[in-house]
């Protein structure tokens, strides 16, 4: 991969595996979709009689009751103001770009696996009839290699970590900092898909500066997320070079910049 630093620590990508162009594609929507609610409250801030107006008449319906619409206009203000959906919104956005995160180890696996199969050897054997049903040898290795790949992207960070390692001969992490780092950003993503981001004890235990607040939420907002967004970036452009240069993976060229680079 080709870079070069730019403002707010963001790199230029000029080339790139296929699966670092699907995560930087994602890391692109969620920046634009960010962007775009700060343009739609700015433009119903500039215009908000009628986006008032239109509000109101959405929910202006016979089966709504009554209680429901005066609801709904003693709280108008909130409702038509970012702020209110800012929490949501981002611990959505949060949870998508920590999945596009360890989407892609799977993905970049998957491209090493079709140049260099034997990294998935294993002593567990494979049932008659799940060989039989391929045509080639090509399509059973790479049956295989999906199935493994699911098994092992079904644990954790750690398990992706050690894999790297003792398989690829790879290091994800150059630093303590960054394992501390992105294991907190996986550990705080499973808090809110199930626990509605609640601190519980045993998260405090891991991430002991929090342990007066169990019991809290994590609250994300736009800047969060999208801090986090540049540094899975930033961390994942180094991780992918490392690799397509190793396994001498099919890249790709990359024209546009990226649109962490115009996050202020």
């Amino acid at each position: 991969m080709n870079e070069k630093n730019l403002k707010y620590s963001a790199k230029i990508i000029t080339t790139c595996t296929e699966s670092f162009a699907i995560f930087w594609q994602e890391i692109q929507r969620s920046e634009s979709l960010m962007s775009y609610l700060e343009v739609g409250n700015k433009l119903i801030s500039n215009n908000y009689d009628e986006a008032r107006e239109y509000y109101s008449n959405i929910y202006d319906h016979v089966y709504n009751p009554k209680t429901v619409k005066k609801s709904l206009d003693s709280n108008l203000d909130d409702f038509l103001s970012v702020k209110f959906y800012e929490i949501h919104l981002s611990s959505m956005i949060y949870i998508n770009s920590i999945d596009n995160f360890t989407n892609y180890f799977k993905d970049v696996l998957s491209e090493v696996v079709v140049v260099k199969p034997e990294i998935l050897k294993t002593q567990e054997s494979e049932r008659l009839d799940f060989i039989l049903e391929h045509k080639s040898m090509d399509d059973l290795i790479s049956s295989i290699a999906s199935k493994k790949i699911e098994e092992l992207f079904y644990k954790g960070i750690k398990d992706i970590e050690k894999f790297f390692q003792n398989r690829l001969g790879l290091e994800i992490f150059k630093t303590e900092v960054q394992r501390k780092n992105i294991n907190f950003y996986v550990k705080q993503r499973n808090l809110t898909v199930h626990n509605r981001r609640k601190i519980t004890k045993e998260f405090a235990k891991q991430f002991p500066e929090l342990k007066n607040n169990i019991g809290e939420y994590l609250n994300f907002d736009f800047r969060y997320v999208s801090c986090m967004n540049l540094s899975l970036f930033n961390f994942l452009a180094t991780i992918d070079e490392e690799i397509s240069q190793k396994f001498k993976l099919k890249t790709m060229t990359l024209n546009n910049e990226s649109a962490l680079n115009n996050k202020k």
